[in-house]
């Protein structure tokens, strides 16, 4: 998926608070998967968790300054 113009991250990253990963190929493990930690991705995951609402905090404020801009550049 692609990040939102206006929140720079993507509508996946706002629900759950992680990007989803997919695999090209199934049989093909890629780098990230072989290098895989599930002590480290659970400790990962928390932190996400703990920031997400400061991420979605953050967007809001990003989405507000955008449509501010647009009113007043379109509305003078």
């Amino acid at each position: 998926m692609h990040p939102q113009t206006t929140t720079q991250v993507t509508p996946y990253s706002l629900t759950y608070g992680t990007e989803a990963m997919i695999s090209v190929e199934v049989g093909e493990p890629t780098i990230r998967r072989q290098m895989f930690d599930l002590t480290l991705n659970k400790k990962s995951l928390a932190v996400n968790l703990d920031l997400v609402s400061e991420l979605r905090d953050k967007s809001k404020i990003r989405e507000t300054a955008c449509k501010l801009w647009a009113s007043r550049r379109y509305n003078t």
